[in-house]
């Protein structure tokens, strides 16, 4: 009985393995994999639309699924890449976590947590879906603070309790008795988030969102919008969300032309616009005037790039060789005070390692196109040594650049109308975390679409109004 129970646990284990291998290999490393292997429905381009949603990655398609839940507005999404070969959803981690400094951040965590939870609930297509994997790992994530950060780490934590999150906080004795395979020498505490954190597949989620977006009559279309055209009627505005002010005249945003694949253009007359278009928002807000000499503040937002590698022990399959333990399958997704990010590969053996530092990461990719593998060496190698002993000797099996939509301004979220555009609405900026909030932002999109306020979340902090009264938001729980 016991060899039967271990040759069925070996293959269950193996299947596992094998179906998360292919599974990273078409969703992780897109760049690596024809993009012949992608198919896309794209339907006829209508000539008028309610709603226009400008990009087709995860924040694009979940304001679209929103929007035909909650309402019955027709939508249109336009997607310039329908590969994804350079999409913030595609090239990113997938990761969550409820471990923030402000309310909104957290309150969209747990939000998006929920729906990941449900997803088949939400997602699945009458009787053709049995269950939709998205690949979730609920094995949480844990963010270290050496002596200079850990009264900020419990002051960030308490916040947490306080709306609903599942963390706990940690000192050095209980770090190191749980994962021993983890260096604490300069940890002064850690915080734990045992439920509601950890990571899933961004591409399997996104292909989740467009095939109900389909089902339920979102309308798709290939190409990129290169021009705006106005109103030919003045009208006045009455900003919903933000401070009072008096109503704003302005001819509103009508029609957006498409550049459509075959070098052929399409007009497209619509009530409203949702700017969903990740790293590259500001060009399309460029083409609404938005930073010019009419409405001279521009949306602060730039593609920013970063360096992902994927290491492997040298010694993962000669345990005994090693005097120093290595992290399990129990391991959650690391941040510790240098800003080194670490998670685990599935059952594959590998992690994922990368620095937040800005001193080190966020070039602009004219400056770097290709993985610089010395950056590793000289870099990061030395910190995840010094975390994770274990880790003295590792390979560089591979590594990509990945891509995000990198707010200049305060590096959180911005979201709403725009102050001279009220039918423009933005949903940009959110630095790194869009692909975790995007369930969350998606839904607060629909709603300011539908009810004109926020409902389910009150994001009205996150508007575009603070860059006019000089404001900043500086999220703080990642050293």
């Amino acid at each position: 009985m016991l060899r039967f129970g271990l040759n069925r646990l070996y293959h269950s284990l193996s299947s596992n393995l094998v179906k998360s291998q292919q599974r990273n290999a078409h969703s992780r490393f897109p760049l690596k994999w024809s993009t012949s292997h992608v198919t896309y429905r794209e339907d006829q381009i209508p000539k008028n639309t309610d709603v226009l949603i400008i990009g087709g990655g995860i924040v694009g398609w979940a304001t679209a699924f929103w929007l035909r839940h909650d309402s019955k507005f027709s939508v249109t999404v336009v997607e310039k890449d329908p590969t994804y070969s350079q999409s913030a959803t595609v090239l990113g981690l997938g990761s969550i976590r409820q471990q923030f400094s402000e309310p909104e951040n957290i309150q969209m965590s747990l939000f998006s947590t929920d729906f990941l939870r449900n997803i088949t609930k939400y997602l699945s297509v009458e009787d053709l879906t049995e269950n939709i994997d998205i690949d979730f790992n609920p094995q949480g994530c844990l963010i270290l603070a050496d002596s200079k950060n850990a009264d900020l780490l419990k002051e960030n934590y308490l916040l947490q309790l306080d709306l609903g999150a599942k963390v706990d906080l940690l000192g050095k004795k209980a770090l190191s008795e749980r994962w021993p395979w983890l260096s604490i020498e300069d940890v002064e505490m850690g915080c734990y988030g045992y439920e509601n954190e950890g990571w899933f597949d961004p591409f399997l989620l996104l292909k989740a969102l467009k095939t109900k977006c389909h089902f339920m009559g979102v309308n798709y279309v290939v190409g990129e919008v290169i021009e705006f055209d106005l109103s030919p009627y003045t009208l006045s505005f009455l900003q919903p969300v933000g401070p009072l002010r008096p109503p704003v005249s302005s001819r509103p945003l009508r029609y957006a032309t498409v550049l459509l694949p075959d070098q052929s253009r399409a007009c497209i007359e619509f009530n409203s616009v949702v700017n969903a278009a990740g790293p590259w928002a500001a060009r399309v807000a460029e083409l609404a005037e938005v930073g010019s000499e009419y409405h001279p503040l521009r949306l602060p937002v730039e593609p920013r790039y970063r360096q992902v590698f994927v290491v492997r022990p040298k010694n993962t399959l000669n345990p005994d060789e090693n005097k120093y333990p290595l992290p399990g399958l129990d391991m959650p997704f690391m941040i510790d005070h240098n800003r080194l990010f670490i998670e685990r590969r599935d059952l594959s053996g590998e992690f994922f390692v990368y620095s937040d530092d800005p001193k080190f990461d966020f070039f602009n990719n004219n400056e770097q196109s290709t993985v610089n593998y010395e950056f590793f060496h000289e870099h990061i190698k030395p910190l995840l040594r010094k975390r994770i002993p274990g880790f003295k000797d590792v390979e560089v099996t591979s590594g990509w650049i990945s891509i995000c939509d990198y707010n200049t301004w305060d590096q959180n979220l911005i979201i709403g109308s725009h102050p001279f555009h009220a039918n423009m609405y933005l949903c940009n900026g959110s630095s790194g975390h869009g692909t975790q909030h995007a369930i969350a932002i998606g839904k607060s999109v629909s709603e300011l679409l539908t009810y004109h306020c926020f409902k389910t979340l009150d994001l009205a902090r996150f508007s575009f109004d603070r860059l006019y009264i000089n404001e900043t938001i500086k999220e703080t729980n990642c050293f």
